[in-house]
C-alpha cells in the first residue's frame, strides 16, 4: 500500500530523516515509537506531502508519487491524516465539518455526503452531536470528529500523528477505542503514538525510530519483550518504568 525508499528530510542544517525505508502492506497497522525529535511525525508529514522530502521516493499502491499538484492531491484523497490538534472549522457544525471534504474535494453529492457523515459520526459515537459546534465539545469528542472527517474522504490508508497527545488522560481511551475498531476492520494505518498499550494491542508491527533512522522493527511481542537493539531497550526502559 505504501512504500518509502531512502527518504531524506532536512530543515536547514538539521538532518531529520536519514534515508528511511519502509513498506506498509494493505490492512497492516504500523506503530512508530521513539523519543520526541526522532523523525516520526516528519515521516508522516512527508508521506502526506505536508513536508517535501529532500530526496527519496514515495509509492502509494505501487505508483511513484511525483511532486506535482495532481499527484499530491491524489495522495491526500487516498491517505487520510489525523493530527495532534483537531483542526476543525469552528464556524461549522460537527456534521458540516465531516461533509466539507467529500463534497468539495471528491465532488460527492451533498445528500450522499450527509448520509456518509451521519454514518461515520454514529461509528465514532457522536451521532447526537451532529448539530453541535466544535467549541462545545471535549477534546476527545473533537478528535473523534477529526477521525470521522478523515474517513469521510474514503481513504485507503490513515496516518495518525500523536492523536491523543493533546487530550486529558481520561479522554485518551475514547479515541484509542475508535482507532482499535478501525484496525479490526482492516484499515491500513501508520500511527505515531506514546500510548504503548495501543501499540501492544493493535499493532501488527512496531517500529522504533531514533535520530532519523529506523533502529528496530518487529511484532509488538518481539519489540516489547525482547528488543535486540540497545537503543530500543534503553528507550523502552524509560517509557515503561
Amino acid at each position: 500500500m505504501i512504500r518509502i525508499e531512502n527518504l531524506h528530510k532536512s530543515f536547514d542544517s538539521l538532518h531529520v530523516l536519514k534515508g528511511v525505508n519502509l513498506n506498509v502492506d494493505e490492512g497492516e497497522v504500523v506503530v512508530l515509537i521513539g523519543a520526541s525529535g526522532s523523525g516520526k511525525s516528519t515521516l508522516l508529514r512527508c508521506i502526506n506531502f505536508l513536508e517535501t522530502a529532500n530526496s527519496g521516493e514515495i509509492y502509494i499502491e505501487g505508483k511513484l508519487i511525483h511532486r506535482t499538484n495532481d499527484d499530491i492531491n491524489l495522495v491526500r484523497r487516498e491517505v487520510g491524516m489525523v493530527f495532534q490538534q483537531f483542526n476543525l472549522f469552528p464556524h461549522m457544525t460537527v456534521l458540516e465539518n465531516v461533509v466539507e471534504g467529500p463534497t468539495q474535494v471528491r465532488g460527492m453529492k451533498r445528500k450522499k455526503a450527509v448520509d456518509l457523515g451521519k454514518h461515520l459520526l454514529d461509528k465514532v459515537g457522536l451521532i447526537d452531536k451532529i448539530e453541535a459546534y466544535p467549541q462545545s465539545l471535549s477534546g476527545g469528542q473533537k478528535q473523534r470528529v477529526a477521525i470521522a472527517r478523515a474517513l469521510a474522504m474514503e481513504p485507503k490508508a490513515m496516518l495518525f500523528d500523536e492523536p491523543t497527545s493533546a487530550l486529558d488522560p481520561e479522554l485518551v481511551g475514547e479515541v484509542i477505542l475508535v482507532m482499535e475498531e478501525l484496525a479490526k476492520e482492516g484499515m491500513t494505518m501508520i500511527v505515531v503514538t506514546h500510548e504503548m498499550w495501543f501499540a501492544k494491542e493493535a499493532a501488527d508491527r512496531v517500529i522504533y525510530m531514533d535520530e532519523g533512522n529506523i533502529i528496530e522493527e518487529g511484532t509488538p511481542e518481539k519489540i516489547f519483550s525482547a528488543p535486540a537493539e540497545e537503543r530500543t531497550q534503553s528507550f523502552l526502559k524509560q517509557i515503561l518504568n
